[in-house]
């Protein structure tokens, strides 16, 4: 602990650096963890995969396929039927499951119902769906209605609703009590209490995280075509073994949607704050 000395003799201790301890224990846990990763070094070829990015991004050019540029680009305009298909289930899945998660983060917020016996089983119930993957809830929606845009928009509202729901209750119980207490204390019952004295508090932290959980089902769509549901990532399947651009145009057109919605979640959270 470093100690220095100021003009009217007083003795100012240095805080401790905690940041090389930080780095050292990450370290001394990566080392650890390392001896339990098994791996055979001859199996890495690391050749093949430029040659793979190489073909992503350039059009397809082979004995049997002669594609130029424009084809390339051509390609990426014929997916905007499939994009607006990602786009519909991803919106439907996020209303959704948020709209159901409202009631559950509320009965799980123990600030607003403080018994336990409430709070614990809805917590419960939360915590269970969220450590289902998305893809499995997908496989799960294909099995029970079939490949198509609705087992996504259900894969997508569970996914959706687990997340919701568990950082919604966290925001509800960080909001101020004292105005909902207030209201208690007058005759108003909860639900009365919570419109007014809770609810103009989470609204921005509840839109905020509405535009978050948009922006993980638009990503998520790229991997459940490989389970037959419509949209930007049955493209990525269908191509993925033999037209290595086709799935380059298609990881471009949904690099720009995320991006987009990246500087539209970050514009609207400055006009909330």
């Amino acid at each position: 602990m470093n100690k220095f000395q100021i003009t009217n003799g007083k003795t100012i201790i240095k805080p401790f650096n905690k940041i090389w301890f930080i780095i050292a224990i990450l370290i001394t846990l990566v080392i650890i963890l390392w001896q339990f990763i098994t791996y055979d070094p001859s199996m890495i070829d690391m050749s093949q995969l430029f040659v793979i990015v190489k073909q992503m991004f350039t059009p397809k050019n082979t004995i049997l396929s002669q594609r130029t540029w424009g084809d390339y680009f051509a390609f990426m305009w014929e997916l905007r039927n499939p994009l607006w298909i990602t786009i519909q289930m991803s919106i439907g899945g996020t209303i959704i499951g948020s709209i159901f998660a409202i009631p559950f983060a509320i009965l799980a917020a123990r600030n607003v119902f403080k018994n336990k016996y409430i709070s614990v089983p809805f917590r419960f119930i939360m915590n269970l769906i969220r450590t289902i993957p998305v893809i499995l809830l997908a496989i799960i929606g294909v099995a029970m209605v079939g490949t198509g845009v609705l087992s996504g928009i259900i894969g997508f509202t569970v996914f959706s609703f687990g997340i919701m729901a568990k950082m919604l209750y966290e925001a509800i119980e960080t909001v101020d009590m004292n105005p909902f207490e207030a209201l208690e204390s007058t005759g108003a019952n909860k639900f009365q209490a919570f419109s007014y004295a809770i609810v103009p508090q989470i609204f921005s932290p509840f839109v905020s995280i509405l535009l978050y959980i948009f922006e993980l089902n638009i990503r998520a769509s790229a991997i459940l075509g490989f389970v037959g549901i419509n949209g930007i990532g049955e493209v990525i399947s269908v191509n993925r073994l033999y037209n290595y651009d086709r799935v380059g145009a298609a990881v471009i057109v949904l690099f720009i949607l995320i991006f987009a919605l990246q500087l539209i979640n970050s514009h609207v959270r400055g006009k909330l704050q």
